[in-house]
Parts: structure tokens; sequence; C-alpha cells
């Protein structure tokens, strides 16, 4: 994962926050998708292996996050 993705998924959880939306923290993303919260961690953070189904997660996050297209 790109360090540029990461910042975009976190700066939108903060936006999110400020303007009381959802998701607005990790927590949110790993509940609503039922993912453990470390697990949602270490995918925005990139510290898992590069797998098909890692990608196929981010997308979805990334989607529910509010980046990208």
């Amino acid at each position: 994962m790109e360090y540029d993705l990461t910042d975009a998924i976190l700066l939108s959880l903060k936006r999110n926050k400020r303007m009381k939306l959802k998701p607005s923290s990790q927590s949110d993303i790993a509940d609503h998708f039922g993912l453990s919260k470390p697990y949602v961690n270490q995918l925005i953070n990139g510290r898992v292996a590069p797998t098909e189904n890692t990608d196929e997660w981010i997308k979805k996050i990334c989607i529910y996050a509010g980046v990208g297209s």
C-alpha cells in the first residue's frame, strides 16, 4: 500500500469526525465490515501481505471512507 493512500484514509476519517459523519474512526470501519480493529489498522497502514483479498478490503475501505472515485 502506498503511503499516500494511508494519509488519504486517515484525513477522510478526521474530516468525517469533524462533520459528525460515519465512518469517523478505524473502529467504525471494523464494525461496519465485521473485521477486527487491529486488522483494519494493519490494512490501512499497509502492514499485511499483498494478496487479492487484501486489495479487495482496501478498495472497500476506501469506498466506505470516501477516498478516491
